[in-house]
């Protein structure tokens, strides 16, 4: 039955939405299944002491329109306009998210799959979840496609894969995007033994058209037809592909402790469990559609309290939480060990130099044609020490080892020069330059909320050998209950030397050996203050960078000597009233020095909708039906623009950007174990016949209908 739904699916191109009708029909006969949720549990690792952490299935309506992954956990973003191409989070915090590890992939950090975001599952039935939207006439049809399959073995040996693809042509000459994103994954528990592996593929391949050739051909008559727009490149191609595996396996020394069916009530914040997220650097939840929920302990499967519908009985009188069992929770020492395999290529090819955009761009290798390739390899161990004392008390003590490969083109006959000085010199011949490194670290991870709901976790790590040698990290996190809220602070210190590519790297049109450069100093402090009960959340953040390395106006490597202090303060809300439902996002962010990070100073997200559950006596069927208005906007600024031949965002002064707007119309869908989504995007752009852009000669999209839904399975 799941192998026709994804033949089905992958044919839907043209009769989609019609079948997406049959199937809304047929399903209104049937009932909710409410019991079928709690027949499957997720959680994640936590990459700093390697706890399990409590995490939701996603089976949520609210939010569901956020199907794009550049929205779904930012306001907005610096991209090139179609769907899996470079982006950057205009939001400062959230660029620091998730970072791929590899200079040249991190554009595509939004899209790509990251070993600290794996899902790990326990089902009692297999499961699968298919995903599929769909947007845009045939000719510029943006497509996306997820399969999401997992089952137990046995009892605690689970296995699963999960695959996402993008198939996005764009409004443009030369904007295709192909992206497929591959995870293999399993678990298992015994008494004193657990393991976890994540095995992935990320891989881009796209056509980079360099932007609109001018912006006078917008609202031209003559180019009423965007794919008759002039482009800057014709025959740039780019392919961007990471795989890695991560396994991480830990054997307990002392008792297993029995599973705690109630939740804790000194849940922390700085890490909550379900309210936990990777959108924000201090460690609160961020993102505004998940801002309320249970507090749940980090290391413990937690229990739906009785007030909620799934918590029903079964055929045998027990109630579902009841039956859950603790899989993961450890208490005293244990050893862990980790192994990560990171293999990472980024590939650009032009067979035609001739076009004017490489007018103002050196040729060190071949005049005629690019072929660039750049690489990087990681394997890595990790030997931990771990003490735990129940839901209160964690350590860990790590020795890493790292052994790193580079390679790039490069010129041997010429000799480097320091680009910030002075030019390079040019010659013809070209080979590959290979050089391995090899760091050591040390760290110490202690948390504890032993004294009255006062929370405390602290991390530390220092290199001690390597091209990394004397790079420092530490981060500090605080909290403590005042009646209904809760009070965090958040201290992170960072003295880095720069990354390997940003000291050295050459290829047809750049080439850098900055070997002097001074190392990268991070300070930040931030207060956050949240409410379950008030669904509030805001914080203040302050930093300072010393020593800041960016891609200036020439998109070559330069650094700010001096200090750079940025503030950020955000707000994000919820309320209902009867059937109205909001949901506010609000960041206001500053630097001391935009010539050299430039971001835009007011950014709102604003979510209004109307949402009511209908039942159908005939039938006995319910459908949830959510229908409103997304808001997004971003105030005016100079955007990073992008050098294609490099595949990275760089500072430039020729192009502000407007106030950037965007107003989506949208419904959502429930019924049985199906979600839908119909949407409206750039409602704004129709009303105003406004042009907005998302990057510097990268027009947003026009006004377009977008649609998808999401099918669970048990069997």
């Amino acid at each position: 039955m799941t192998g026709f739904f994804i033949f089905a699916i992958m044919k839907m191109k043209s009769y989609s939405f019609v079948l997406g009708f049959i199937l809304l029909s047929w399903l209104s006969y049937g009932q909710i299944d409410s019991l079928e949720y709690r027949n499957i549990y997720t959680w994640k690792i936590n990459p700093l002491d390697l706890s399990l952490e409590y995490a939701e299935t996603d089976t949520l309506l609210e939010g569901f329109q956020r199907y794009n992954p550049l929205l779904e956990n930012t306001i907005t973003a610096t991209y090139l306009g179609n769907l899996g191409s470079p982006a950057k989070s205009n939001i400062y915090s959230d660029r620091m998210i998730n970072n791929t590890g590899f200079l040249f992939s991190e554009p595509y950090r939004i899209y790509f799959h990251h070993p600290n975001q794996q899902l790990y599952y326990n089902t009692k039935k297999r499961y699968t979840l298919l995903n599929y939207s769909n947007a845009g006439p045939k000719n510029e049809s943006e497509q996306l496609l997820g399969v999401l399959h997992t089952q137990n073995v046995t009892e605690n040996f689970n296995v699963g894969i999960d695959y996402d693809m993008i198939s996005s042509d764009g409004r443009y000459q030369e904007q295709q995007v192909r992206q497929n994103v591959v995870k293999l994954f399993s678990s298992f528990h015994a008494q004193r033994y657990r393991a976890h592996l994540d095995f992935y593929l990320n891989r881009n391949k796209s056509q980079l058209n360099g932007g609109i050739d001018s912006l006078n051909y917008l609202g031209s008559e003559e180019y009423s037809n965007r794919q008759n727009i002039p482009v800057r490149l014709s025959n740039a191609r780019n392919q961007n592909l990471s795989s890695g595996l991560y396994l991480v396996h830990e054997y307990k020394l002392g008792k297993s402790v029995p599973l705690e069916t109630e939740p804790s009530d000194s849940s922390n914040l700085l890490n909550p469990g379900k309210l936990a997220s990777t959108n924000d650097t201090l460690g609160i939840k961020n993102d505004t559609s998940q801002v309320t929920g249970s507090a749940n302990n980090p290391a413990v499967l937690m229990r739906q309290k009785k007030t909620d519908p799934e918590n029903s009985e079964d055929s045998t009188g027990k109630a579902k939480n009841e039956q859950q069992e603790m899989v993961f929770k450890y208490s005293g020492f244990s050893v862990s060990h980790e192994i990560y395999y990171n293999s990472d290529v980024r590939k650009f090819f032009d067979d035609d130099l001739t076009e004017p955009f490489y007018s103002g761009l050196d040729r060190f290798i071949d005049s005629t044609k690019t072929h660039d390739e750049v690489r990087q390899m990681r394997f890595a161990n990790s030997l931990s020490l771990h003490y735990r004392y129940k839901n209160y008390f964690s350590s860990r003590l790590a020795l890493y080892n790292e052994r790193m490969q580079y390679q790039y083109n490069i010129i041997p006959d010429t000799t480097f020069t320091d680009t910030l000085n002075s030019p390079a010199r040019d010659t013809i011949v070209s080979t590959n330059h290979e050089s391995t490194e090899s760091n050591n670290r040390i760290s110490l991870f202690l948390k504890t909320s032993l004294f009255n709901d006062v929370y405390f976790e602290g991390y530390a790590d220092y290199y001690f050998s390597g091209y990394k040698k004397n790079n420092v990290t530490t981060n500090i996190k605080f909290s403590y209950p005042v009646k209904d809220f809760k009070i965090g602070f958040e201290g992170n210190y960072s003295n880095l030397r720069p990354g390997y590519f940003i000291t050295s790297f050459s290829s047809n049109h750049f080439k850098w050996n900055n070997n002097n450069l001074k190392k990268i100093e991070d300070v930040n402090l931030g207060l956050i203050v949240q409410s379950e009960k008030h669904r509030l959340r805001a914080n203040v953040q302050i930093g300072q960078i010393r020593n800041h390395v960016y891609f200036d106006t020439s998109a070559s490597v330069n650094q700010h000597m001096e200090s750079i202090g940025i503030l950020s303060a955000a707000i994000s809300k919820k309320f209902t009233l009867g059937p109205i439902h909001s949901s506010t996002r609000f960041v206001y962010q500053k630097t001391t020095n935009n010539s050299i990070i430039a971001l835009p100073e007011l950014n709102l997200y604003q979510s209004l909708y109307y949402e009511k559950l209908l039942h159908f006596k005939s039938t006995g069927g319910n459908l949830l039906v959510q229908i409103g208005l997304d808001y997004r906007y971003a105030s005016s600024f100079y955007a990073d623009s992008y050098m294609p031949t490099t595949g990275l965002f760089y500072r430039q002064f020729d192009h502000k950007m407007k106030d950037f707007h965007r107003l989506d119309l949208f419904a959502n869908f429930t019924l049985k174990r199906a979600r839908f989504y119909i949407q409206y995007s750039y409602l704004n752009s129709l009303i105003n016949e406004s042009y907005y852009f998302n990057a510097p000669f990268y027009p947003a999209p026009e006004p377009v209908f977008k649609y998808g839904v999401a099918w669970s399975f048990y069997d």
